[in-house]
């Protein structure tokens, strides 16, 4: 990097040291324009990926119709891997950037930074903050930052490498450089005076010497050496670099021929002669670039305001020229020149173009650049009906930007100009508006609904109002063919029905909304339109949601606009876990970063992860969220508890929700009869069975549909059918589980159809009819299978437990009341009570553990804090015992005072088997037993009446006999231990 730079050893060491360090830096470096700030930064970058680091380099520009994240986004092209759009969410830029960082050191590079948007310096501030532990260097330019600058707040954070100009000794060996032989001390002086050591300045000072032959030709600044450039061009190429000024710092070649009215083939050798002049610099499909903002800073101030003005205009007519440019990829930058064409331009078709960029179908721009066309659209418009609408539309571009703050005033003052024009449509669709927005004003609502329909007796709920406008809207632009309206309307019907068993309507309003849309060639609206289609039908399970998808998927891509892509690709993911592609949603889903959409992925994640029981990772994203991030996250940890069967934390939950048919929005409502069914299934309890019966009965045939498709919690007939099992009525089960599974197949939906084929073999095990057992082993030995090819561990081990529960112990021993029930090898006799079968009892019941003698003796139940039989109870084992027991009593008194009871007679039960131990241990008068008297006696004893039990047996049970011989250890410990276990029913 030294023997490249003149004059820039210290700072090119420092950068250096910083990218083969280990940890993130960021470096900004300042100075005055030609100083060397590219320069250097490239040096560095060359370097960098010389030893292996990866490098990617951006440059910024402004004043122009760029799009806000503009550096961002070519940064990005140049990492590798899953394109992220620059506009999403910076978490997940961050966390790419980190990944990539892993491998090897990362370096980013910003040129001109002084003309980034606020969009693109934010996701620079996040990138450095989030990385500084990473092996991410960033590396940024700009020139100096005078008060009050927008890079305040980076100069403090950034390590600030300030570059002054060179000595004059480093001067000289420049000129060495460029001329090709060492100047005289004269000339080195002269120079050095006249540029001040500006690098940039000297070069170009010597190159237009050499092309000028004069010696005097240098400016005291770089827009004079700029404009003496310029001056040795002929005219026409300086009347086609003007034109080319005012598209912007970068722009393309097709535009200039209709700007400057010289054929395609002069404007090419034109531009061929700027590049030559080092002006100008070629790109790929017609792109070009000026070298410096300055020379197109410098051509534009040689223009005169007229000549500004003309040259806007013809921008806009050139790009109205070229198919698609005017309202598609270039609607942002289209307007720009709208705007700066002013009363030139006919008013009527400078408002549509300016809406077109403000409404921005793919939703290119940055919301800063929408926002800033509805202003501009505003004070162009007459119409104040129209003025309402933009407004309108403006404060819903405000609420979408996250700038609530901003977006109620606006909305007030649409709703006070709706009242002032006192037109009963206008003011409906203003207080429409605010209810489905921020404000929900139902004050004006109802004044709406008045102003449509007369006063109303009584007082009825804001939701019945806003339906009633809604509908009057949409038949009245029905009536009088207002398409405008109509979509309005239509969309506001929509939303305003959404909730479970509307899916047959919102299909229908989805579909005359598509129609709308094409007739207007409304691009964005039939996006919407396709993606609430879609949804609809997957919730009356429809297999034709599928073709709604891909032709939502093909629109998104035909828009090109990263926000509808963010969309569509959330969309894919829905898709891909409902037909169990598990490995396709996660890449998905790893490609979403729409910031807007962040819950959204949240919520995907977790479905996912929950659809193939990674119980792990599903706990660390609980922790990691909170209300900022997930609206409802106590539901979906219910949903994961009781699906991990923690039935104990999805009781607490469920305690906790209000009471009421809808304690949750209408959105969310399917999820919760999800929960509700599954927590009453899963605790048999009646009472819960027939309130979760009853909120899903309504909607039989449908599937659970949540958060406008963004949960898919399976068939009504699924969680119905669970119902039934957990009520005992096998058949209606079956029927159920039958059912469901049926619409499962019909969309092609593997997880949600083994779901129904596990519940369906549960039932049949259990009902045990002729053919059942066979049938269900058959359909568990499926669905183990299958859920274990797709990724479905949660589900394959489920089925393993349904198998187990349903095979039945192996064998017998148990206490009927008065006589010993022994089944064993196909053979079930009865026997008489005696200690022996009791010691026996008590072993099988504790496979592997090593019972001391004297617990069996004294008829003890066997505890986790059993001593060995060869030890007396010395102060140490006293000591043991008294801390466990006060173990004990905490646990039961804190199980009492949370209601649970199971616990608390569980850990009771222990405490007065551990009292017992004690009893028998201090013997009939409470003095401690000796331990050889105490053991010997017990291990005698127990082998005694053991061995006399297996003579008896014998005769009576001989295999029975000859298992316990085999797998029974007796002695100062007893143990029972066979291979392969035996399950006993005891």
């Amino acid at each position: 990097m030294d023997s490249d730079l003149i004059g820039r050893a210290g700072p090119a060491g420092l950068l250096r040291a910083a990218i083969a360090g280990d940890q993130g830096a960021l470096f900004l470096v300042t100075g005055e324009a030609g100083i060397g700030k590219t320069a250097l930064l490239a040096a560095a970058a060359a370097e960098a990926a010389e030893s292996g680091a990866l490098v990617a380099t951006a440059s910024c520009w402004q004043p122009g119709p760029a799009a806000g994240h503009w550096p961002w986004q070519r940064v990005l092209q140049a990492l590798p891997g899953t394109p992220v759009a620059a506009e999403d969410d910076p978490g997940v830029l961050v966390s790419r950037i980190a990944a990539l960082a892993r491998d090897r050191p990362l370096l980013l590079v910003l040129d001109d930074l002084d003309h980034a948007g606020p969009d693109a310096l934010r996701v620079l501030e996040f990138v450095a903050r989030h990385t500084a532990f990473d092996r991410v260097v960033v590396l940024a330019a700009c020139r100096d930052p005078g008060p009050g600058s927008a890079l305040a707040p980076l100069v403090a954070r950034a390590r600030v490498v300030p570059l002054t100009g060179l000595s004059r000794a480093e001067v000289g060996e420049l000129m060495t450089r460029l001329v090709g032989g060492p100047p005289d001390d004269c000339q080195v002086a002269a120079l050095h005076r006249r540029t001040g050591g500006n690098p940039a300045f000297v070069e170009q000072t010597i190159r237009f010497r050499q092309s000028t032959g004069s010696a005097t030709a240098i400016a005291p600044g770089i827009a004079e050496t700029v404009r003496a450039r310029l001056a040795s061009l002929p005219p026409p190429v300086i009347r086609t670099l003007s034109a080319a000024a005012v598209l912007g710092l970068e722009f393309q070649s097709e535009l200039l021929p209709a700007m400057t009215g010289d054929p395609a083939l002069r404007v090419e050798r034109l531009l061929d002669t700027a590049i030559g002049a080092r002006l100008l610099v070629g790109g790929q499909d017609g792109q070009f670039s000026f070298v410096h903002g300055v020379v197109r800073e410098t051509l534009c101030e040689q223009l005169g305001e007229d000549e500004i003005g003309g040259l806007h205009l013809a921008a806009v007519e050139a790009y109205a020229r070229v198919p698609g440019w005017a309202g598609g990829r270039f609607s942002g930058e289209l307007a720009h020149h709208v705007y700066h064409a002013g009363a030139r331009l006919d008013r009527g078709r400078a408002l549509r173009y300016l809406l077109s960029a403000a409404r921005d179908p793919g939703r290119k721009l940055a919301s800063e650049e929408r926002v800033r066309h509805y202003r501009r659209a505003l004070e162009l418009v007459d119409d104040q009906r129209a003025r309402v609408k933009i407004t309108l539309d403006l404060a819903h571009e405000l609420q979408l930007a996250g700038e609530q703050g901003l977006a109620w005033p606006v909305f007030q003052e649409a709703a006070t100009l709706a009242r002032k024009l006192d037109d009963p449509e206008l003011m409906a669709r203003a207080a429409l508006t605010l209810y489905r927005g921020p404000g929900a004003d139902e004050a004006l609502l109802a004044e709406a609904h008045g102003r449509l329909f007369g006063e109303l007796p009584g007082r009825p709920a804001a939701a019945v109002l806003a339906n009633g406008i809604a509908e009057r809207i949409t038949g009245l632009a029905r009536r009088e063919g207002d398409d405008e309206a109509l979509g309005f309307g239509l969309s506001a019907q929509h939303d305003l029905l959404w909730g479970p068993g509307t899916a047959v309507e919102r299909e229908r309003l989805a579909a005359e909304l598509t129609e709308t849309a094409r007739r207007t060639a409304d691009v964005e609206m039939e996006h919407y339109a396709t993606d609430l289609r879609w949804v609809a039908l997957l919730e009356l399970g429809d297999p034709r949601y599928a073709d709604y998808l891909d032709r939502f998927v093909a629109l998104a891509a035909s828009s090109g606009g990263p926000e509808a892509g963010a969309v569509a690709l959330a969309d894919r993911s829905i898709a891909a876990t409902l037909a169990g592609h598990f490995a396709e949603a996660e890449e998905l889903l790893d490609a979403v970063s729409d910031q807007h959409a962040a819950f959204m992925v949240h919520h995907l994640r977790w479905a996912l992860l929950l659809q193939q029981g990674r119980f792990g990772e599903l706990a660390r994203l609980h922790e990691s969220l909170g209300r900022r991030d997930y609206p409802f996250p106590q539901l979906i940890e219910a949903v994961t508890a009781v699906e991990a069967g923690d039935h104990d934390s999805a009781l607490r939950f469920l305690a906790e929700v209000p009471e009421g048919p809808e304690p949750f929005p209408r959105m969310v409502m399917p999820l919760w009869l999800r929960f509700l069914a599954q927590i009453a299934a899963a605790t048999a309890d009646p009472a819960l069975g027939e309130r979760a019966r009853a909120g899903l009965r309504p909607f039989r045939g449908l599937w659970l549909v949540s958060l406008h498709g963004g949960d898919v919690s399976g068939p009504v007939a699924l969680w119905l059918a669970a119902l039934d099992a957990a009520g005992g009525d096998w058949n209606a089960a079956i029927a159920g589980f039958g059912e469901a599974r049926r619409q499962a197949d019909l969309l092609s939906a593997l997880p949600w159809s083994l779901e129904a084929r596990a519940g369906l073999a549960n039932a049949l095990l259990a009902r045990r009819s002729e053919g059942d057992l066979d049938a269900g082993s058959t359909l568990l030995d499926e669905v183990e299978a299958e859920a274990t090819r797709i990724g479905m561990h949660g589900l394959a081990e489920r089925a393993r437990r349904i198998r187990a529960a349903a095979r039945g112990p192996d064998a017998e021993f148990r206490h009927t009341g008065e006589v010993w029930r022994l089944g064993y090898a196909g053979r079930t006799i009865h026997m008489p009570a005696t200690k022996g079968l009791r010691d026996l009892h008590t072993l099988l019941g504790a496979p592997g553990t090593a019972v001391p003698a004297t617990v069996l003796l004294s008829g003890g139940a066997i505890s986790g804090l059993l001593l060995g039989a060869d030890e007396i109870l010395d102060e140490t084992a006293k000591s043991r015992y008294k801390v466990r027991l006060a173990e004990l009593d905490a646990l039961i008194n804190q199980a009492t005072e949370v209601g649970d009871l199971h616990r608390a007679a569980e850990a009771d039960k222990e405490r007065d088997a551990l009292l017992g131990q004690l009893r028998a241990a201090a013997g009939l008068t409470g003095r401690p037993r000796r331990l050889g008297d105490e053991a010997e006696r017990a291990r005698k004893t127990v082998t005694a009446r053991i061995r006399d039990t297996l003579r008896k047996l014998d005769d009576r049970h001989p295999a029975l006999a000859s298992h316990l011989r085999e797998t029974v250890t007796t002695g100062s410990t007893c143990t029972y231990q066979a291979d392969p276990p035996v399950r006993w029913l005891r």
